[in-house]
This record gives C-alpha cells, structure tokens and sequence, in this order.
C-alpha cells in the first residue's frame, strides 16, 4: 500500500495567490493533483497591508485547488516575499578536532553552528539560513569531510525578514485551520523549477520578475550563493505608462500586455498605436518608441540593481548565465535587454521535462519551486527516520 501525503504550495504575490497541491507517495514521487488562483487582496510590494483581505484571497485559492483534490492537505509549504527581506553573508568557524587534521561530521557541525548564532536586532527573524559551502584553511570545498586541514569555514547566506510581516503570512494559512510546514523564499522556489542541475552547478542567475517585487537567487556549485527582493515588478511599468503617457491605469496594462516590448527595431520605432483603441472617439496616437521608452528605463533599473548587488560575482567570471522567470519576463525581447546589462548569456525560463506541459508558465515558477521544495524535504525526513535519529534532528526552515 502506498504512503502518501498531500502538501499545498501557497504563493502569495501582488498580483495573484497561487496556489499548487501535490500527493507525495512513498516519500518520493510527486504528483500534481490540483491547483488554484485568486486575485491578490490587501498585498503591495509582496507585503500584506490588509490581513483579512489576503486571508480571505488565500483561501480562495486554496477552496479552488481543494475542489480538485480529494483529499485532505497535509502539510503547507508557504512562499515568501516582500521588500522587508534581506539578506547577508556570514562564516563559521572551527579548529578541526581530529589530531590528524581529517575533517568529521562534528567539525562541520559545529562550524555550521557557529554560523547560524549570529543575533538579529529586535523584530527581525530568519527565513532561511542557506548553506553556501565551506573553506578548509581558505580553500573552498564542498564536501569537506573526510579532508584534511586545521580549520574549517562555513559560509552561510542568511535571509531574514520582519517579524510582523512573517507572522501575518503565518496567519494567513493558520486562519483556515491548517500550519505551515515548510517556510521558504518566494526567489528561491523560482529557481529550483526554473534553472537546470547543470546551470547551477556551472553559476547561474535567476530573476523572477512579479508584479510588485521582483526576486533574484544566484547559484553555484549546486548552492544557494546568494538571494533577495528588489522592489520593482511589472506593476511599476504599468504605472510609468499611466503617468507619462496620460493613460488610465486599466489602459495602461492593456497597453503594456499588448504593445510594450524591452527592445525595438527600427521599423518599430517609426510605428504608433492609437491610446484607446477607437480612433472615432477622438483617440489620440501613441509612438511605439515612447512605449518601449518607458518600459525599457523600468527594466534596466530593476537588472542594474539587482547586477549591483551582484558585481563581485560577475565581475570575477562566477555567473555564467541569466534566467528570467515571473509573469513579467513574457515581455517581448526582455532577455536582450537582460544581456546587455548583465553582460552575460540570457534565457526565458524553461523548465524541466519533470514539469508537465501545462504548468510550464513563467508565472508557475515560484508555487512549482515550494511543491519541488516539499518533496525534498520530505525525502530527507524520511532518511533521517531511517536512520533513527529522526525526532531528534530539530525542523529548521533551511536548505
């Protein structure tokens, strides 16, 4: 008889709760089984300014997946963003013990520990404490045990948030009677579904573009290197045309949907449309040019934050490519725009073959990413049970 498990994928964003339910069986095939949408109440710049507003979208997203499902949820796994994350990055240390100099599993331990005590000030709180790799006597290594040194780095990034926010999101699946299980970042969970084993092996940069914020988590060597929240998404480029356009708003993004492009040709630029789409009503012309304009000064600023927040990395020849993800990135030409600021080889999202058909829509990429992130914790539970020591390994909100 199979062992199975239903686990829910909430991600709360701007424009749309999403939200995923999948049936994990026997600790390690997952199946997706349902899913649900609503439109976002009560959130701006992925943070909740209205509790029950978002409360009562979140649930109706969840009611959507539910029709589908069958089956009672077992477990959440909750998506986070918003522009109260950040992010930094902190070393370990310890003096290997062994006489010998040869790493153990306690050694590593305790430089981890180390890594993971440093204090944040009052009302902040850690997501998720990421493990980037370790250095033995300076000297990167990824599986250091069982090497020799004299001492033994580990490098964590280290994503943390407000208190209130967190625990608002917190609340918003407890409301409906359930607990979260796991907690990770929104950019993260984009980047797991998003980029290949190979990409983040070789040093890979992916960007999920979102209404309100955007969210980017670089890869390498397999690892979470580093990952945060810029607070400029689609909605921006919405409301720059609305203002220096002199367009309504709902204009605006039919307009953006429809017309903008992150790059244009010649041809293009000599082109117009007309702003409301009925020229018997006195409807006035717009130059393509000045749509692209806007939309390009808005996306430029959004990849020149995000590539200074990352210029050691680039600089030094770690990053080897872009992903672009996030319902935002299906502007078109947007990843040539994205080469020539970052310099570096640029792709839409892709996807792998494990995703089916269906569900491979940019927009998809974070709620896929926290079922995809469900499963492997589920994997390593059940490992740790195996080996007996199970209940006595603390659940950490941690990769």
């Amino acid at each position: 008889m199979n062992d199975s498990k239903t686990v829910v994928a909430l991600d709360i964003g701007t424009g749309k709760m999403q939200v995923f339910a999948g049936e994990i069986v026997d600790n390690r095939l997952l199946r997706i089984v349902g899913m649900g949408q609503a439109p976002s109440e009560g959130v701006k710049k992925g943070d909740i300014i209205d509790l029950r507003k978002a409360a009562s979208s979140a649930q109706t997203a969840i009611v959507g997946a539910e029709r589908t499902i069958g089956a009672r949820i077992d477990c959440v796994c909750l998506g986070i963003s918003g522009t109260h994350i950040k992010g930094f990055r902190t070393l370990g240390s310890a003096n290997i013990s062994n006489a010998d100099g040869t790493v153990s599993k306690k050694d590593v331990e305790r430089a981890r520990t180390d890594a993971k005590s440093k204090s944040l000030v009052e009302g902040k709180s850690y997501i998720n404490q990421i493990c980037c790799g370790y250095y033995l006597d300076g000297k990167f290594s990824s599986a250091p045990v069982g090497e020799r040194a004299n001492k033994i780095d580990a490098e964590f990034w280290m994503l943390y948030g407000d208190n209130e926010k967190i625990e608002q999101a917190l609340a918003i699946v407890q409301s409906m009677g359930l607990e979260v299980e796991y907690l990770l970042f929104s950019g993260i969970a984009s980047a797991r579904v998003a980029t290949s084993a190979e990409e983040k092996r070789a040093g890979v940069l992916c960007i999920d573009i979102g209404c309100g914020t955007s969210d980017y988590a670089f890869y390498k060597h397999g690892r979470i290197m580093q990952a945060g929240t810029v607070p400029v998404g689609g909605d921006h480029i919405t409301n720059d045309l609305s203002f220096g356009l002199r367009l309504s708003r709902k204009n605006s993004d039919r307009i953006k949907m429809h017309f903008a492009k992150a790059v244009i040709n010649e041809e293009e630029a000599q082109s117009s449309i007309w702003a409301e789409g009925d020229r018997q009503i006195g409807d006035r012309k717009i130059p393509i040019a000045a749509i692209s304009d806007v939309t390009r000064a808005r996306l430029e600023e959004l990849f020149l934050i995000i590539r200074s927040e990352l210029n050691s990395y680039i600089d030094g020849g770690a990053i080897k490519n872009v992903v672009l993800t996030g319902g935002t990135s299906r502007l078109p030409r947007i990843c040539e725009l994205a080469q020539r600021v970052f310099e570096l080889p640029c792709a839409k999202a892709k996807f792998g073959n494990s995703v089916k058909e269906s569900l491979r829509h940019p927009e998809y990429s974070s709620a896929l990413g926290l079922l995809d992130h469900a499963l492997s914790e589920t994997v390593k539970e059940s490992a740790r049970k195996k080996s007996g020591v199970g209940n006595l390994l603390k659940k950490m909100f941690g990769i």
